[in-house]
Parts: C-alpha cells; structure tokens; sequence
C-alpha cells in the first residue's frame, strides 16, 4: 500500500502544482503589452511587479507591489493594477502616480483607457510644470487628449497641502495648456475663503493668453486714489492688443489702446493711445508744479500718441522706419511718467521693441518716417520730420508764432569711409544733404549741404598719425527774408544768405609705451578642488600719448538763415593732449569644460580684466590766446580745463570713478563727478555718487548757477522673502528739488506683494502691488 500512497501524493503535488504554474508566474519582467491606438498604431506598453496573476484564460491581468507600466517617456505607477486584455483598460488602485510628457496625476484610484489614456480619478491631483499649477478634485474624468473635468476642484501655483492662496469650485474643466474654468468659485486665503464668483478663468499655459493683467493702484498727492486695469487681448502668435483704463479720484478716467505686432524677425508695429477729460487745469502760473516755466495748461482734453514701425520692402535692400510721438500738453509727460500709461514704460518698451529711444519728456516730439537703402560702399535715405513744441495753445503762445523747424522732407546720401586706390592708404568718405526747411514763423527755404573728406593714416612701429581734411559747404534757397520775432518777441535778423564754405583739418598723432610685470606664481594644479580658484599671474602698464590739432576757418554765417545748430559752425584753432594710463591684469582660473567624451574636466582658463583707465586731458585755444574783443571784461584764458578721468577696478565687488575739471585760473574745480559702486551677489549692490558743477562766466563758455547733489541708489537681494530697492536724489543748492524712491519686495513661491512711496517737488505717490503667481503675471 506504500507505493499507490506515494505515488498519489506525488500525483497531487504535480497537480497543485500545475494548477498553480497556471494561475501564475513571476513578472519582472512580463511581457508586452502591444495594442492599437485609436489612430491605429501599434503601441506598446511594457510591465513590471513585484509579482503578477493572470485569470480568465489570461483576459485579466493582476499585479501587485511597485507595478510600473511605461511606454517611452511615460509611464504608470500603483501599488495594485488590474488590466483587462479585450478593452486595453487598466485599473489602479493606492499610492497612483501618472506621468505623461504634459502632466503629472496622482490619486487614491484611477482607470484608464491605454490606447487613448481617458479615464478617472479619485482624489486626484494634477501638476502641470510649465505654468507650475496644482489642480485638485474630489472626482476627476479625463477626456480624450488633454482635457479634465473636476468635482470640488481646487487650483493653485502654491507648493504644499495648505497653499497660501487657491482657487475652489464645485465643478471645473480645464484644458492642458489651456484655461481652467471654474464655476461657483471663491478664492481662499489659506483655507479661509474671501472673495466668491460665480465663473473665473484660470490660464493653465506659458503662451500669451487673452485675460486681465495686474492692476495697480495707489495714492498721490495730484492724483488721489487710483487704480489701473489693463486687459491683454491675443490676437494670435505675432500680434496683440492692451486696453487699459485709468480712474483717479482728483482728476477723471484715461483711456489707453496698444497695439503690438511682430509678423517677421525684422519687421515689427507698436502704438498707443492714451486720452483723458482732466479736471484739474494749470490757470495760474504762480500755483502749478512747474510754476517756473512761466506756462499755462488750460486744456482739458489730453492725450499722447506715440509708435513705431520697422518694416522691409519687397525688395529687401530697402528698409522703412516711422516714428510717430505727438502729446496734448507740455505737462503730459511730467504728470504721467509712471504706472501702465506712464513715459517710462513706453520708452522702454519701445526700445527693447526698436530699440531706437523717444526724446526726454521734457523736450520736443518728433514724429517721421524715414526710407533707406544700404549698398556696397554707400546708403540713400529719404526722410522727413516733424517736430512739436507742446507748449504752444492752452493759454501760451499761438500756433501761429511757432518757429519750430519741420523737415519736410530731407534726403541723405553716405559714402562710407574707403580706400580711393586700394594699393595706397588715402582713404575718402563723403556725406550730402537736400533738405526744405518749413515753419509757422520765421524764415523758411532749402538747404543743401556736401562734407567731402580725405583722410591720410600712417602707422609706423613708434606709433600713428591720421591726418584728415574736408569741407562744409553749403547753399541756402531762402524764401522768406522777411523781419520776424522769435518765440519770447525778440527780433530775428534779415536772414538772406546763400551759401558758406568751411574747410576744415584735422590731424591726431598717438603711439604707446607698455610693460608687461609677470607675478610668476605656481600654476593652479587641473583637479576638482581647484574649479573655481583663480589667480593673477601677470600686469600690463601701458602709457598713451596723443596730440591733436583742429582747425575750422572763420567764416561769418550771421546773415545765413538758422534752422539749427549746425548753421552756425564756430572758428577752431585748438591744440588738444591727451595721456592715458591703462592697468590690465591677466588671470587664471580653473574652470569645468565638457571634453570630447560628454564628461566635465577641469581646464585652466585665461582672461584680462582692465583694473585701472586713466586719462588726462586739456584742450589750448590758439583763437582764445590772439583774441582782441571784450578783453575788459573777460582775460584771456585759452587754456581749457584740465580733464581727468579715472575709474579703478578694485575687484569684481568694488569700483570707484571720478571725473573732474580743474581751471588753471581759477585753481579750482569747475566740475566734479565722483562714484562709489559696491556689490555683493548674495547680499546686493550700492552705488553713491556726487556732482558738483561752478557757475561759471566766462567768454567763451556761461553757467550761470552752480549745481551740487547726491545720488544714492542701492538694491539687496532677497534676504529670505525680503528685498529692498532705494535711489535718492539730493541737491544741496535746491533744498525743494529732492527726489526718493523706496521699494520693499515681500518674494513667496507663489506671490510677491510690492511697496513703493516715491517723494518729489509737490508730489507724493503710495503705491501697494500684490501680484499672484499665474494670475495675469
């Protein structure tokens, strides 16, 4: 009986045995699982399990402990995963976490469709790094492609379970790279709501996206309480729109339209309007802010226009330039200098855009066009301006006194500098102008004007001479010699001249004297702890003599018609010299650099560093020195100031600069400019600086008061979630002519709130920014 009982126990083990061999298998890996997309492709899916079980004649396929399915870049990750072989869906269940290359899920359970990775979540999370935004639900459906739909949905920027700010809502669908619409939301301080709506748009993409923008808002003295909001409109990849409106307690609403367009890497648009019906007029010129200018402001409308447009033509050598810059009031760009509608903004928009600049806001608006063709050796351009005085009207002058020169139009040809015979060394250069002179008032007509010039460089091993000479000559069509009063009513002489001639030579001749000074140190050894150390190893001193001689003839223009300032070119007879002094440092470093191999090496590194510029400088008069006329009243002086420039480059923390001129009749400083810069990465940056201008009365130069003031600006860096930013501008002789600026950045990971109080003459501004992350930054 022992061999049957043994030979059924053995039997029985086989079986169980079988039986369980068939249920399961170990699946580190397991096999593929290949399926068809809904645009039918072969994907492919690959599995792994701390263990595997297969059921229902392999159709259900159970994993359990650190369950990975991963395809490509993506992949799924559960504690338990069920999936079903007919319908390619998979059930996850604890600790869920999904990767695909937009987003990241994570929740308590989920299924999903493999082939187009639809399905749900419950208590589902998702991030989203390129908007860094957290999206939370009690239930979350995803849909086909990239869109989700939540129950009890929360959203945020904020990192952790209690964010600093969120946005809740009882349902929500959102679309990667996209928005997030919320209904019947609130917004949460921590978790305590404060604010509720009943629909919010959330954007969930980095792309430009059509929304509100941060406002800004504060208090001033002018303006009383105010508030800014702008409205963002994209239109599509090259072009958008800004609308802004602008409501001030004291003085009315201001309207502002900007349009910005870039349909090409070389041709770009930019424009905006700003209008407003003020409420407050300058009717007194003893009671406005710039009461010493002697003007009125009595308009109520007030605008500014102001663009620019780069553009090529069909032919590409032909380029078109316009700018277009024209304000209501000499007071506009005063008054509104900052905020969203402010002069700074736009010049500085407009010059990252075009980088071309607007003029100050304190001078004349000019306004043209200008077309141009560029060739080998010379350039044509056809032009024309006009510039406004905006001080006329409103209680001022009339536009019919205005003597303001307007180029209507103006052509320009270049031939750029270039040898005449290429086997010698003179070289020539030329440049001509045909321009209409139009104004209100005062003498009008053409002018025409060529400037050829030859010039002559001889260098030698002992140094360089350069040797030019040219020609102003010009002709005047004039057509009005008529008697006529300028702006303030003086009398303007008969302007009837036809034309001038004026040679003109100039020749500068420099050389060098230099010494190298080697330190000689160790080299730094080529290993991991020397990356980063660096060294000087040697000193170049080199010493720059030159001397300059300038002549222009006399000639008397006083009958010739004046435009501008090049109609009344001044004699030159002068001799110049100059020294420079120039310190150069040559430092080693060990620096990481990637070889052949991909792998980082150390590599020493060379570099010069200019440690020390200094240079002298003092001009000699030769017409001042033989002058007969106002001797009186003013001696001869006809040596200039003596000019010194130094700067001097401690180190890369510290530099200092001084600018000084120093009468040799006056044994005194009629000019001083010194600075102080001091930084720090970690900490910040410093710069003090301090300016003091003589009043001079001279006969050939007037100042009639003198100027001193201090300038502070410093900038921290963030000292945990604080920065500061300060300037101050201080002028000792006006003790009313002070300016500060104070900004104090409060920085979190998912907003930044923002202080500013600007003090100046008459005017205080309060200002208090709170701006959210991904909420119209």
């Amino acid at each position: 009986m022992r061999g049957p009982r043994s030979f059924f126990c053995v039997f029985a083990l086989v079986l169980v045995a079988a039986v369980i061999g068939g249920l399961s298998h170990a699946a580190s890996p397991a096999k593929p699982l290949i399926m068809e997309s809904e645009d039918q492709r072969l994907v492919r899916w690959d599995m792994t399990a701390d263990s595997v079980t297969t059921l229902n004649d392999s159709e259900i396929m159970e994993a359990r402990g650190n369950v990975f399915l991963t395809r490509g870049n993506e992949y799924l990750k559960a504690d338990f995963v069920r999936y079903y072989m007919s319908t390619n869906w998979v059930y996850l269940k604890g600790n869920v976490l999904v990767r695909s290359a937009k987003d990241e899920l994570q929740a308590e359970e989920a299924e999903f469709d493999l082939r187009s990775r639809a399905g749900w979540l419950k208590k589902g999370r998702i991030f989203m790094a390129g908007p860094h935004v957290y999206l939370a639900g009690e239930r979350i459906d995803k849909h086909w492609g990239d869109m989700y739909t939540f129950k009890q949905a929360r959203v945020t920027t904020c990192d952790g379970d209690s964010p600093a700010w969120s946005m809740t809502a009882e349902e929500a669908v959102v679309e990667i790279d996209g928005y997030a619409r919320l209904s019947r939301s609130s917004f949460q301080v921590k978790d305590t709501p404060v604010a509720y709506t009943p629909y919010f748009l959330f954007p969930t993409k980095t792309t430009r996206q059509t929304g509100l923008l941060i406002p800004e808002y504060g208090r001033s003295t002018r303006m009383g309480l105010y508030y800014t909001q702008p409205f963002f409109w994209a239109i599509n990849e090259s072009s958008d729109v800004t609308l802004s409106e602008y409501v001030m307690e004291k003085r009315g609403f201001m309207h502002g339209m900007e349009y910005r367009a870039r349909p090409s890497s070389d041709g770009a648009g930019w424009i905006r309007f700003d209008w407003m019906y003020d409420r407050k007029r300058e009717t007194d010129v003893s009671s406005g802010r710039y009461s010493g200018d002697g003007l009125l402001r009595t308009n109520h409308d007030r605008f500014w226009l102001r663009g620019m447009l780069d553009s090529r033509l069909p032919d590409p050598n032909w380029r078109f330039k316009a700018d277009l810059d024209y304000v209501s009031d000499q007071y506009f760009l005063r008054e509104f200098k900052d905020g969203f509608s402010g002069f700074k903004r736009s010049r500085e928009e407009l010059f990252d855009f075009f980088h071309r600049d607007l003029q100050e806001k304190d001078q004349h608006r000019v306004s043209g066009f200008l077309l141009s063709r560029d060739f080998e050796r010379a350039s044509i351009a056809l032009s024309s301006f006009y510039t406004q005085d905006p001080s006329l009207r409103h209680g001022n002058k009339a536009f019919s006194s205005d003597s303001t020169v307007q180029r209507l139009p103006q052509v320009d040809a270049f031939l750029y500098k270039g040898r005449i015979v290429p086997s010698l060394p003179l070289e020539a250069e030329a440049n001509a102008q045909a321009a209409y002179m139009h104004r209100r008032s005062g003498t009008r007509g053409a002018r025409y004007e060529l400037i050829p010039r030859l010039t002559l460089p001889i260098g030698t091993r002992y140094g360089s001479i350069i040797a030019s000479a040219g020609m102003v000559q010009t002709f005047y069509a004039t057509e009005q010699p008529s008697r006529t009063t300028d702006q303030i009513g003086r009398e303007i002489p008969r302007q009837k001249g036809h034309s001038r001639t004026l040679p003109e030579v100039d020749v500068a001749g420099s050389t060098e004297f230099a010494r190298v000074f080697s330190l000689d140190p160790a080299p730094l050894s080529l290993t991991e702890e020397t990356v980063g150390q660096s060294r000087w190893t040697a000193f170049r001193h080199s010493i720059q003599p030159r001397l300059e001689y300038r002549y222009r003839i006399n000639d008397d223009q006083e009958d010739n018609p004046y435009y501008s300032s090049e109609d009344r070119l001044e004699p030159k007879s002068e001799l110049v010299y100059s020294i420079t002094n120039l310190v150069t440092a040559k430092k080693e470093s060990v620096v990481l650099v990637k070889d052949e191999n991909g792998e980082m090496t150390p590599t020493r590194k060379i570099s010069y560093d200019d440690l020390l510029r200094f240079r002298l400088e003092q001009p000699y008069d030769i017409r001042e020195a033989t002058r007969v006329k106002d001797r009186d009243r003013y001696p001869r002086r006809p040596f200039g100031d003596i000019f010194s420039d130094v700067t001097f480059y401690v180190n890369e923390r510290l530099s200092l600069s001084t600018r000084n001129n120093w009468s040799p009749y006056m044994n005194a400083f009629t000019r001083h400019q010194s600075g102080v810069t001091f930084s720090l990465p970690e900490y910040g940056s410093l710069y003090v600086g301090y300016d003091v201008r003589k009043a001079l009365d001279e006969y050939t130069r007037k100042r009639e008061d003198s100027v001193k003031y201090l300038r502070f600006d410093v900038k921290t860096a963030s000292f945990g979630p604080l920065s500061l930013g300060a300037s101050l501008k201080y002028d000792f002789k006006n003790l009313g002519n002070r300016e500060t600026d104070i900004r104090l950045n409060f920085n979190h990971q998912c907003f930044t709130i923002t202080g500013r109080v600007q003090m100046e003459p008459k005017e205080e501004s309060y200002q208090l920014y709170i701006v959210f992350t991904g909420l119209g930054d």
